[in-house]
C-alpha cells in the first residue's frame, strides 16, 4: 500500500500529511537535479520518468496519468524527495520556486522552465543580441532585385506560398506558415519533427529565412521557443575537420560557443532546429546508429551531428524543420512523429501579390500582371517564386526601354539568357573583364560545383568574385564565401560553359555528362551506398540538360550571342537529338517526363512529332502531373500526329488543359482524382475517333473516412470497341449511408455503335447520371433513368449492375422494354445471388411482350429479343399497339394473356437449372 504526501497549493507547498489508498498500485516522485524538477512514477520495482506539459493556466508545469514513459532503470537520477499517489497527480501544478524536502515534511515548489528562460537567466541577453543579428541580417541581406541596383529586404517582398499538408485522414488541406507549428506537436516531450518539401525555386530557403526574422521579432506563433538555429546543410557540407554540435551551431551565428552552451544546459528550453536544404536525406539511410553520436559535447563529422539531430540522438526535445527538394524516406527518423508538408509555390493571388510588391508603381504593376495573366506559360511558369522574380526582373527592364515584352519568354531557358543579358547591359561598365571572360569564368566554377556537388566557393579559388553580378558574398564563420544568387543560376552556367567551349571539347563535356546521367537512370533498381550516390549525382545534373536544350534554340539566344562575339557549337544540338531519340524508347515509363521536358525546351515542333510517333507508349502514371508538367505535355501533343498509349496520373484540373488541344492516340488510361462531367469531352473524342480502341478513367481509391465528403458520382469509365460497336460501362460511385436510392445502380454498361456515340452531348449524360446517384424517390429514379438512357439514341445492349433485385424494378424493366424498340438485350445482375420466387413469378405475368424472351439464372435478369420466332414487322406492329394502348390509358397488362408455364428442358449438368417455357418467354429456374 503506497504513501506519500499531499502538496497544497494554498499554503505554498507545505506539508499537509500522509495519504494512503488501498487501490492505487503506482507512487510519483519528484526528483531535483541539475536544475530542474523530474517526475517519475513508481510501478512495482521500476521507476518510468513521465513527460512534462505546460500549463498556461499558472504558468507552471503539472503531469497527468497516461503520458509517455521513459524507461530509466530501477531509479530515478537522484533521491526521491517527494512522493505522492498516482490519482492525485494531475489535481496539482508546481509552481515558480524551487523544490526541496527535509525530514520535517517541508516542501517548496520547483522553478517553471519558461519562469527561468523569460525573467532570471543570465543568457537572456545574449539571445536578445542573438535576435538583434538575426534581424540587422535582414535589414542587409539585399535581394538584387533590379539591374539597376535597387535592393529590398526579405520582409518586403516576401509572398505567402501555397502549403499542402496530408492529414492524418490522408486528405489534403492548404496552410499557412504559421500553422506549421502545431501546438499539440511542439509540447510533446518528443516534438513531431516538420518536413517541408518542395521543387527548386518553390521558396523552401526563403521560408526558412523568413522564420528565423518572425522569432527575432517575437511573433506569437513562435512565442514558444526560446532559441532557433538555422543550419544550411549546403554550408555544413564544406566543414571538413570534426566539432562537437556546440561548435556546429555556433558555427555561423551571433552567439559564441560558450554562449551556446551555457544556454543549452537547460534542457527545458524549447528548441527550434532548421535545417535548409537536406537535398539528399537518403544520404543518412545507411549511416548506422553506432556511428551516431548522444552527448552535444562529442566531436564527429558534421554530417553525424545532423544525422544525429535526425535520429533525436542529441537535443530529443528539438522541434526539427527539415527543408528538402526530394520525398523525405519514411522510417529514416528514430523518432516516428514526423508531419509532412509541401510548397506548391504561389497561387495566381499569390503572384498578383508578388507583382504588386516588386511593381512599386500600381500603372506599371496592372500593365505587368494583365500581361502575364494572359499568357498561360509565362503564370504558369511564376507560380515558381524563383522564375516569379526573374520574368519580373526582366519585364520591368524591357518596360524602361520601350521593348517588346512578349517576344522570347516561352521556355525556361529563354527567360534565363533574357535575365542573365538584362544584368550584363546593367553592370558592363562596372566589369574588370570582357564578357566572354566573365561567362566562361562563371561556367567554369558553376561545372566544378555541379560536379563535386558543392554550391559555396572560398574567395581565394574565384578571380574577382566581388564585382561579379550573379554571385552573392556570404560571411560563414568569419571566412568570405560566394556562391550563385540561386542553385539554378550555377546549372544554368554550366551549360553555358558547355556550348562556349570549342567543338572538340564542347562535345566530350557532353557526351561525359548525358553518360553521367545514363548511368544513374540504369543503376536506379539498386539501393546500396555506391549507387544512391550516383543516382543522385544524375538527378542534379539532369537540369544542365535542359539548359543545353534550350540553348540549342538559336532564334532566342542568336541576339545574345552575336552581340557579345560568342560562338556557338553545332554538335551539341545533334548530340542532344540523338541522345533523346534514343533513351525515349528505352525509358518510356520513369523517366518520360524528363525526356518530354527537353523536347520542349528544345522546342522543335518537327523534331518533337517524329520522337512522339516512334514511341509505343508514354506511361506516366507513377508520378502525379503539375500543372506545369501539362503544359509542357499539351505542347508536345499538339506537334505530332498520333499517339500509341497513353497513360496519366492528373488531376480533373489539369485534365482540361489536355483537353484543350487536338490530339489522337490508340489507348489512354487516366487517373485522376475525381471524375466529373468534363470527362464527357473525352468520351465525345473517342466516338469521333481520336481515340481509337480504349479510353479509361479511373479515380484514385478514397479512405473510408473522406468519402463522404467526395463530391464523385462515378469511380470508373472504360470505353472500348466490341464486334465494332462501342461499349461504354459507368461504375458509379455508392454511397454506404443507411439513405439510398431504391434503383441503387453501381454499374451501367451501354452499347451502341460509333456514330451515334459521337452525337451525345456526354456532359448532360453524366449530368443526368449524377442526379440519378443523388435521387431518392422511386418514381423520380425510373424517369431519371430513362432520361440518361434516351440521351443516347440508337442503343443496343444495356447493362446493370444493382445492389439487390426487388420488385421495384419490375415496372422499370417494363418502361425500358416500351421505351426502347431498337434494344436488342437488356440484362440486369444483381449482387444478391438469391431472387425470391414471388419476384420471379411477377417479372414472368408482366412480361407479355411477344418478341421477347426472359431468362433468369441466380444472380442475372436476361432480356432479349428472339428473332427467330418473328419477323420484324409483327414485332412492330405489336410495339406501336401497345403504346396505343399505353396512351389511351389502358393498363398494358389489362389485356395480356397468361401462359401456363411448361417444362421444356432440364440442364443435366445442374440440376438446379430449369428452363419454363410460357407462351414465348423463357425461364430458368
Amino acid at each position: 500500500m503506497p504513501m506519500g504526501l499531499i502538496l497544497n497549493r494554498e499554503n505554498g507547498g507545505s506539508l499537509n500529511g500522509l495519504w494512503q489508498e488501498e487501490q492505487t498500485t503506482d507512487t510519483v516522485g519528484v526528483v531535483s537535479g541539475l536544475g530542474e524538477a523530474f517526475i517519475f512514477v513508481q510501478r512495482g520495482k521500476k521507476w518510468y520518468k513521465i513527460n512534462g506539459i505546460w500549463c498556461p493556466r499558472c504558468a507552471g508545469e503539472f503531469c497527468e496519468g497516461g503520458a509517455v514513459f521513459e524507461k530509466e532503470g530501477s531509479r530515478g537520477p537522484g533521491p526521491a524527495v517527494l512522493v505522492v499517489a498516482a490519482s492525485s497527480v494531475a489535481s496539482f501544478c508546481l509552481g515558480p520556486r524551487h523544490l526541496s524536502g527535509d525530514s520535517n515534511g517541508t516542501a517548496s515548489w520547483p522553478i517553471s522552465r519558461h519562469a527561468r528562460g523569460r525573467d532570471s537567466q543570465a543568457w537572456q541577453k545574449s539571445v536578445c543580441q542573438y535576435k538583434k543579428s538575426i534581424d540587422w541580417w535582414d535589414r542587409h541581406q539585399i535581394e538584387r532585385s533590379f539591374p539597376s541596383g535597387e535592393r529590398v529586404s526579405l520582409a518586403a517582398l516576401y509572398t505567402e506560398p501555397v502549403i499542402i499538408q496530408k492529414t492524418k485522414k490522408g486528405s489534403f488541406r492548404d496552410i499557412s506558415v504559421e500553422e506549421l507549428f502545431n501546438k499539440s506537436n511542439i509540447h510533446l516531450y518528443y516534438p513531431t519533427t516538420i518536413i517541408l518539401q518542395g521543387n527548386p525555386g518553390s521558396g523552401k530557403s526563403f521560408i526558412a529565412q523568413k522564420i528565423m526574422l518572425d522569432w527575432a521579432s517575437e511573433k506569437r506563433y513562435l512565442e514558444h521557443f526560446d532559441l532557433a538555429f538555422c543550419l544550411r546543410y549546403e554550408e555544413v557540407k564544406c566543414i571538413s575537420k570534426e566539432m562537437n554540435l556546440i561548435e556546429l551551431l555556433s558555427w555561423n551565428c551571433s552567439l559564441t560557443q560558450d554562449q551556446t552552451a551555457e544556454i543549452l544546459q537547460d534542457s527545458a528550453l524549447r528548441v527550434l532546429l532548421i535545417i535548409d536544404g537536406l537535398e539528399d536525406p537518403d544520404e543518412f539511410r545507411f549511416m548506422c546508429d553506432e556511428f551516431c553520436i548522444s552527448s552535444k559535447f562529442q566531436k564527429a563529422p558534421p554530417e553525424v551531428i545532423v544525422c544525429s539531430l535526425l535520429r533525436k540522438r542529441i537535443l530529443p526535445r528539438t522541434v526539427l524543420l527539415i527543408t528538402t527538394r526530394t520525398e523525405f524516406p519514411q522510417g529514416l527518423l528514430l523518432i516516428r512523429q514526423q508531419r509532412f508538408s509541401r510548397i506548391v509555390g504561389f497561387s495566381e493571388k499569390g503572384v498578383e501579390e508578388y507583382f504588386q510588391k516588386f511593381f512599386l508603381k500600381e500603372k506599371l504593376f496592372k500593365k505587368a500582371y494583365e500581361f502575364v495573366r494572359e499568357n498561360e506559360s509565362l503564370i504558369t511558369a511564376c507560380s515558381l517564386p524563383v522564375m516569379c522574380w526573374i520574368i519580373c526582373t526582366v519585364m520591368r527592364e524591357r518596360y524602361s526601354e520601350g521593348a517588346d515584352v512578349t517576344s522570347g519568354l516561352e521556355t525556361t531557358t529563354s527567360m534565363y539568357v533574357d535575365f542573365v543579358f538584362t544584368l550584363l547591359e546593367h553592370h558592363r561598365q562596372d566589369l574588370n573583364q570582357s564578357v566572354l571572360t566573365l561567362l566562361r569564368s562563371l561556367g567554369q566554377l558553376a561545372e566544378r560545383g555541379m560536379l563535386e556537388q558543392q554550391v559555396l566557393f572560398e574567395e581565394k579559388t574565384m578571380s574577382d568574385p566581388a564585382g561579379n553580378p550573379f554571385l552573392c558574398k556570404r560571411e560563414i564563420s568569419q571566412e568570405t564565401m560566394f556562391s550563385f544568387m540561386h542553385r539554378s543560376f550555377q546549372e544554368f552556367f554550366t551549360a553555358l560553359y558547355y556550348v562556349l567551349l570549342d567543338e572538340e571539347e564542347s562535345k566530350r563535356k557532353v557526351r561525359e555528362l548525358l553518360h553521367t546521367v545514363e548511368k544513374g537512370w540504369a543503376l536506379s533498381c539498386w539501393s546500396n551506398r555506391e549507387t544512391k550516390l550516383e543516382i543522385s549525382k544524375s538527378k542534379l545534373l539532369q537540369p544542365v540538360i535542359l539548359f543545353l536544350c534550350g540553348l540549342c534554340k538559336k532564334e532566342w539566344v542568336s541576339s545574345f550571342f552575336e552581340k557579345h562575339n560568342m560562338a556557338v557549337s553545332v554538335n551539341i544540338e545533334t548530340q542532344l537529338k540523338e541522345w533523346i531519340s534514343q533513351y525515349s524508347q528505352r525509358y518510356q515509363n520513369e523517366h518520360m517526363l524528363f525526356i518530354l521536358h527537353c523536347l520542349y525546351e528544345l522546342h522543335e515542333k518537327n523534331f518533337i512529332g517524329k520522337v512522339v510517333k516512334q514511341l509505343d507508349s508514354i506511361d506516366l502514371s507513377d508520378t502525379l502531373l503539375k500543372n506545369a508538367d501539362c503544359w509542357i505535355l499539351r505542347f508536345c501533343f499538339q506537334n505530332c500526329v498520333s499517339i500509341g498509349k497513353l497513360r496519366l496520373n492528373i488531376t480533373s484540373d489539369n485534365l482540361k488543359i489536355l483537353q484543350s488541344t487536338q490530339y489522337s492516340c490508340e489507348e489512354m488510361w487516366l487517373k485522376v482524382d475525381h471524375i466529373t462531367d468534363d470527362a464527357g469531352d473525352l468520351i465525345s473524342a473517342f466516338g469521333e475517333g481520336k481515340i481509337g480502341k480504349e479510353l479509361i478513367i479511373h479515380q484514385k481509391p478514397l479512405k473510408a473516412s473522406l468519402q463522404k465528403k467526395n463530391k464523385s458520382f462515378c469511380q470508373e469509365i472504360i470505353t472500348s470497341i466490341k464486334d465494332e460497336d462501342i461499349m461504354l460501362c459507368f461504375r458509379i460511385s455508392v454511397s454506404r449511408s443507411k439513405m439510398r436510392p431504391l434503383l441503387l445502380i453501381s454499374e451501367l454498361t451501354l452499347t451502341c455503335s460509333r456514330p451515334e456515340v459521337s452525337t451525345v452531348n456526354w456532359r448532360i449524360f453524366l449530368q443526368k447520371l449524377q442526379r440519378l446517384h443523388s435521387s431518392q424517390d422511386l418514381l423520380a429514379d425510373k424517369f431519371i433513368l430513362q432520361g440518361v438512357l434516351q440521351s443516347v439514341p440508337g442503343l443496343k445492349k444495356v447493362h446493370f449492375q444493382i445492389d439487390k433485385f426487388t420488385v421495384e424494378w419490375i415496372p422499370t424493366i417494363l418502361s425500358l422494354v416500351w421505351t426502347f424498340p431498337g434494344l436488342n438485350e437488356l440484362r440486369i445482375n444483381s449482387a444478391v445471388s438469391f431472387i425470391p420466387f414471388d419476384i420471379k413469378q411477377s417479372l414472368r405475368e408482366s412480361l407479355t411482350l411477344t418478341g421477347w424472351t426472359l431468362t433468369v439464372w441466380r444472380k442475372s435478369v436476361l432480356i432479349e429479343q428472339d428473332r427467330k420466332s418473328f419477323t420484324e414487322g409483327l414485332k412492330t406492329e405489336n410495339i406501336e399497339s401497345k403504346r396505343a394502348e399505353s396512351s389511351s390509358g389502358q393498363s398494358a397488362l389489362g389485356d395480356s394473356e397468361v401462359f401456363t408455364p411448361e417444362c421444356v428442358q432440364q440442364d443435366d449438368e445442374d440440376k438446379h437449372k430449369i428452363i419454363y417455357r410460357y407462351g414465348t418467354l423463357n425461364v430458368c429456374l
